[in-house]
């Protein structure tokens, strides 16, 4: 396969290196929505728009490329494909996350994905992983493009979060509708339309079909016909040398296909005993071929447990965790984490309730322990911001650990548990996340014992807040 020789890398790598001025940004739009456009025309879909697949010339005139998930207009939806969505997460538009049927406006989306990022220097859903940012697309709507950048203005923002419509058909006509009310409401200039030369080749020459065909010629042997003795030993080697050549092929491509398998093979992997299962019961999580030795927790959503572990020296782990009895009925993220990150997820599906064992005795009043509280620096959260948390009542044989909830999204604000002192009080000071929306949120503090026990209501304490940008 052919294709053109683009010289100038890709508009990610130029978004890279460094915030792009209004002109250059506005010019990159325009010639990726004539592209767009041009696509659309001719009843194809590009369902992959992102800033990678955008090849610059040396002038940095922006190529539309990697067609790879393109599809006529005419042809069947993601529908068809089973327990796959195809795109890149980041761009990705509603109908494609949800596996309707795909058209123009979802490369629209992703162009207007691409022009918030220009204009803020970050895409929308910042800092979220691959499921959250799949449910955001659909259900939330980004922050303002204003909110994150002042010298922003209403009208910008109206522009972008029409071309960000979850419903396809309340987005613009089309990319350069877009990009058109994009310049208005930033009070640029709109170009003038650019004139184009069409080259011409030589011409053509003609063959006249109509003529009779000329007999072929007549046979006449040549002199080294019949072959010499020379001429079949120089086939004989070439046969040699072409045999040997198609061997060496052949090795190579099974060395590549057992390099790939083994490489696939060392792959970390993640497995839970059982997929679904009831509140309040047991799983196991297995994770293989994670770094040696390596300290780590496993996270249970939506509200978050977290679990410790260290790998064997093989990178193995597998580690028994409780459901909580007050998760809710539906899927559950289960993921595993290390230095920073958490590469690998899956889904856990709760059906039901285990029945809650028969109430104890009540105690004495004398043997009733005082609940946890926190005390917070204060009330008002900034993101970005610090905030120091002091805990008071936790039981001292257990460790604690900070999260901030909002609704039924919550982020763990310390990487490691904290130790509780022998009187039952710690303290620490976190910072307010960039992930957090602004709006009304929890401070919660839970204390626990182990990798396998699960903090009750009776073991957390909270604290209303209000999070700024």
């Amino acid at each position: 396969m052919i294709v053109e020789y683009v010289p100038g890398g890709n508009l990610a790598g130029r978004m890279s290196q460094g915030p792009l001025d209004r002109a250059t940004a506005l010019r990159f739009l325009r010639g990726i929505a004539a592209g767009l456009d041009y696509a659309h025309s001719q009843g194809i879909v590009h369902r992959d728009v992102k800033p990678a697949n955008v090849l610059l010339e040396r002038d940095e005139t922006p190529v539309l490329a990697d067609f790879g998930l393109a599809k006529m207009l005419q042809g069947s939806s993601l529908k068809s494909m089973t327990g796959v969505t195809a795109g890149t997460p980041a761009y990705m538009s509603p109908e494609q996350v949800t596996g309707h049927e795909v058209g123009p406006a979802a490369d629209r989306y992703s162009l207007a994905t691409i022009a918030y990022e220009m204009l803020t220097g970050s895409i929308p859903f910042e800092g979220q992983g691959v499921l959250e940012l799949l449910y955001a697309h659909v259900h939330l709507d980004p922050a303002l493009p204003s909110s994150l950048k002042r010298e922003l203005n209403q009208s910008v923002d109206a522009v972008i979060m029409r071309g960000l419509a979850k419903d396809p058909k309340a987005r613009w006509a089309s990319c350069e509708a877009f990009v058109t009310a994009l310049t208005l409401a930033l009070g640029a200039r709109i170009p003038p339309p650019e004139e184009r030369t069409i080259a011409v080749g030589p011409p053509v020459e003609i063959i006249d079909n109509s003529a009779p065909f000329a007999s072929p010629p007549e046979f006449v042997p040549s002199p080294i016909w019949p072959p010499t003795m020379a001429s079949r030993q120089r086939s004989r080697r070439w046969r040699r040398v072409v045999v040997a050549v198609a061997a060496l092929a052949l090795l190579a491509v099974i060395v590549g296909v057992v390099g790939l398998a083994v490489a696939d093979a060392l792959k970390p992997t993640l497995s839970l005993s059982s997929q679904t299962v009831r509140a309040g019961s047991t799983v196991t999580v297995t994770a293989k071929h994670l770094p040696a030795s390596q300290d780590g927790q496993v996270e249970l959503f939506s509200t978050v447990q977290a679990f410790h572990f260290t790998t064997d020296g093989n990178g193995n782990v597998s580690l028994e965790i409780t459901v909580p009895l007050d998760s809710g009925i539906g899927d559950h993220i289960v993921r595993v984490c290390w230095n920073g990150s958490c590469p690998m997820e899956t889904v856990l599906h709760v059906t039901a309730v285990l029945p809650s064992p028969s109430p104890s005795p009540s105690p004495t009043p004398s043997s009733v322990a005082a609940r946890p509280s926190i005390i917070l620096s204060a009330s008002t959260l900034r993101i970005g911001g610090p905030l120091t948390i002091s805990g008071r009542d936790f039981d001292t044989g257990k460790q604690a650990t900070v999260a901030i909830r909002q609704g039924t999204k919550t982020r763990v604000l310390v990487p490691r548990p904290i130790d509780v002192h022998s009187d039952g009080t710690f303290a620490v000071t976190v910072t307010i996340p960039a992930g957090v929306s602004p709006g009304a949120a929890e401070i919660v503090a839970c204390s626990y014992s182990g990798a396998a026990v699960q903090p009750t209501p009776s073991e957390c304490a909270l604290k209303p807040v209000r999070v700024l940008r």
